[in-house]
């Protein structure tokens, strides 16, 4: 029945305007799926000591591969021809080649699934794909192997059946030739159409599959650039106040150095040459302590190291120019003195 019924969904979301290509998947690459399962490859013998052989399973059918865009690196995606009565196959992802066959090709090894002493069938390499990730973009790609649900035998004591692949979870997987956000609503027509009792949930594009998987970052990430621009703040209030308080203090010295000559631009030029001064120091401190830290902030970045070069030095030009437009109101007032006025009231 759940075949059947996959078969009939598949033929009718290849039959919509816009499809490229439509398959199943049992686990959708970026969801935060995915637990691990014990194999056994022919030939292969581990290091004394060393642990299971451990990798993900996925179960596709249709053109999965196609749909998700996951690149085929050797040999052949499975084909309709691959059912319970013809060879079994398995597709690796090129993690999992480089581990057990390095520098070989691995079309054509065996592996079979569960530990040693289960007796389950021998499963034929076919095919070598791009790994994928299964949470963060920034996590390690996993050792992964997929296997089409027709070849799954009821047989195979604790291991998935038939009817777990896709009839209790796994994801319809569309690539379309429109915009996605145009094929919720045909999508759900035509599960609707076949079975009007089923519920189709989380109907969404890859971009948010990833961006949900990101979402902890970016609360992490949200948090910590809520105390940075918080500590912005107070420093640039900082500057300000110091540089407004040493000008208030030195009024007749700018008032002297004015009277003996010294133009307005000098006295600009010397209290944002203060605050640089003041700013330089800090942004000293504070790279000083950010290389410190550096490993404490690997968790809260992708793409770019903690002590990266390039982001120091424009977050150390951004801070100098903070520091001298905080303080141009103070420089201002300084060069806008009256000599005259300052002297008198000394």
């Amino acid at each position: 029945m759940v075949n059947e019924f996959n078969r009939e969904l598949l033929l009718r979301l290849q039959q919509l305007p816009g499809t490229k290509a439509a398959g199943f998947i049992s686990i959708l690459p970026g969801s935060g799926d995915g637990g691990s399962e014990t194999f056994v490859v022919e030939g292969y013998t581990p290091l004394k000591g060393a642990n299971m052989n451990l990798a993900t399973p996925f179960h596709v059918y249709g053109d999965s591969f196609q749909a998700l865009g996951i690149p085929l690196l050797r040999g052949r995606f499975f084909t309709p021809a691959d059912q319970a009565d013809s060879q079994l196959v398995v597709i690796v992802n090129d993690k999992l080649a480089q581990h057990y066959w390095p520098g070989q090709d691995p079309l054509g090894k065996r592996l079979r699934l569960g530990t040693p002493q289960m007796q389950t069938p021998w499963l034929t390499v076919v095919g070598e794909v791009a790994g994928v990730k299964q949470g963060s973009p920034d996590e390690p790609t996993k050792e992964q192997f997929y296997t089409p649900p027709e070849q799954v035998r009821p047989d195979w004591s604790s291991l998935a059946t038939a009817s777990d692949v896709f009839g209790n979870y796994g994801s319809i997987v569309l690539r379309t030739a429109i915009p996605p956000e145009q094929m919720e609503n045909a999508l759900r027509s035509t599960v609707s159409s076949i079975d009007s009792q089923l519920p189709l949930t989380q109907v969404q594009t890859m971009d948010q599959t990833v961006a949900d998987s990101e979402g902890p970052r970016r609360f992490n990430t949200a948090v910590v650039s809520a105390f940075a621009g918080a500590a912005l703040l107070l420093a640039v209030l900082g500057i300000y106040s110091v540089i407004a308080f040493s000008v208030a203090s030195r009024v007749q010295e700018m008032a002297i150095r004015m009277a003996l000559g010294s133009q307005r631009s000098g006295i600009l030029r010397l209290i944002l040459t203060s605050a640089a001064k003041l700013g330089a120091m800090g942004c000293a401190i504070g790279v000083l302590g950010a290389l410190a830290l550096s490993r404490l902030l690997r968790s809260f970045l992708f793409g770019v190291k903690g002590s990266d070069p390039a982001v120091l030095f424009l977050s150390v030009v951004a801070l100098l120019l903070l520091a001298l437009v905080a303080s141009a109101i103070p420089a201002s007032r300084a060069a806008s003195v009256n000599p005259v006025e300052a002297l008198r009231s000394e």
